[in-house]
């Protein structure tokens, strides 16, 4: 998913989660750190109180299964230590992987709920580290178990259909992994717009001077994007619903997938797509998504393109800076924004309602961004002020 519900979540709960974890101390021990809070997701969420993607709806069982058991440490303590590999998180990864194999070996003991989380977990991990042929290898066999339950009798949840989906298409955006699915493999994923609401289905003003720079399917995508934020700036809405959820799950799944599978025509235009995908990730996975935007603007900044497009890339610039880790993403896109304010950017805002005025054109939402663009607004002004 691309919003993670368990933001809506009171900081200490762990939700349904709270029960199956039992008397194991290490569990406790590494879902006290807030770092691990959202390690899971896309999988399953450990904090989410109106119960949308926890464990119980995913897997319809308690942790005892010693494959998903071992996968879920792995994944708590891979988060903890800050996405390096230690000797406990090999000792997970060894166990989690050693019952994979044996089960491997057997259709029918390999064709579980348990199983197919323990193994998507996996890929959450390798994802995070940018092993992309590991990804593969275990996607791969995501889709093996698919084809064989066509002729089994497994009750796939609508959970593990949204883990899957989602995990193929977040190691596909971080590692550049092939897909084994697409948002039209599941009929639970399924999502048309809705004719009631024509009027969101419209390009932001700044694209809508730019459509001829983009093909017809991004535009499209655009306009859904504008659509899911037009929804979520209504005053008084809220998503707090499973029904509500599992609609804008469903757009989001539908908005994502199709970004990732347009064309790669050039650096420029793969940094248009991912500045899309984050601004309709918002928070899910902003790290890796506003990693990989950083590194396509850096490898296309010197391309002419850019000088006919500066409002364009301000917003872009902005997107990432603000949903970007902070560490050495962060202080690059800084750098990068710092260049080209010495540059491209010179008289084009010097307030932060001018930069807003100018975000505004493209994809924005109060509630989603405001806060954070603030932030990384307040960070960079100064030094940008001292270049004056």
């Amino acid at each position: 998913m691309l919003v993670p519900w368990s933001i809506f979540a009171p900081a200490s709960a762990y939700g349904p989660f709270e029960s199956i974890m039992g008397d194991s101390p290490r569990l406790r021990a590494l879902l006290s750190h807030t770092a691990a809070r959202h390690a899971a997701e896309p999988v399953f969420s450990v904090a989410d109180p109106v119960v949308f993607q926890d464990f119980g709806s995913v897997f319809r069982t308690d942790l005892d299964d010693p494959a998903l058991l071992n996968a879920v440490k792995l994944t708590f303590a891979f988060a903890v230590t800050g996405g390096n590999v230690d000797q406990e998180c090999l000792d997970y990864q060894g166990q989690a992987m050693s019952t994979i194999r044996e089960r491997m070996n057997s259709p029918e003991a390999a064709l579980s709920l348990p199983t197919l989380g323990a193994i998507l977990l996996l890929a959450g991990v390798e994802a995070r580290l940018g092993m992309r042929w590991q990804v593969q290898l275990h996607m791969g066999a995501i889709r093996q178990l698919l084809e064989l339950g066509q002729s089994r009798t497994i009750y796939l949840t609508d959970g593990i259909k949204r883990a899957i989906f989602w995990q193929d298409l977040n190691s596909s955006i971080m590692t550049g992994s092939d897909r084994i699915i697409d948002h039209t493999t599941f009929a639970e994923l399924q999502w048309k717009r809705d004719p009631f609401a024509a009027d969101f289905f419209v390009l932001a003003p700044g694209f809508e001077k730019r459509i001829h720079l983009f093909t017809n399917d991004y535009v499209e995508v655009l306009k859904d994007i504008h659509a899911l934020q037009c929804v979520q700036d209504l005053p008084g809405y809220s998503c707090q619903n499973p029904v509500e959820m599992l609609r804008v799950d469903n757009q989001q799944a539908s908005i994502g997938s199709r970004l990732v599978d347009l064309p790669k025509l050039s650096p420029y235009m793969e940094a248009c797509y991912l500045a899309a995908y984050l601004s309709a990730c918002m928070l899910c996975c902003k790290s890796h998504v506003s990693l990989h935007l950083l590194r396509k603007l850096q490898e296309s900044n010197g391309d002419p393109f850019w000088d006919g497009q500066i409002e364009l890339l301000i917003w872009m610039l902005h997107m990432g800076g603000s949903f970007s880790p902070k560490g050495s993403v962060h202080d690059d896109y800084k750098a990068l924004l710092q260049e080209n304010h010495d540059s491209r950017f010179t008289g084009k805002y010097s307030s932060l309602e001018e930069l807003v005025a100018i975000m505004s054109q493209f994809i924005w939402s109060e509630k989603a961004y405001r806060a954070q663009v603030e932030e990384f607004w307040e960070e960079i002004h100064p030094s940008i002020d001292a270049t004056q």
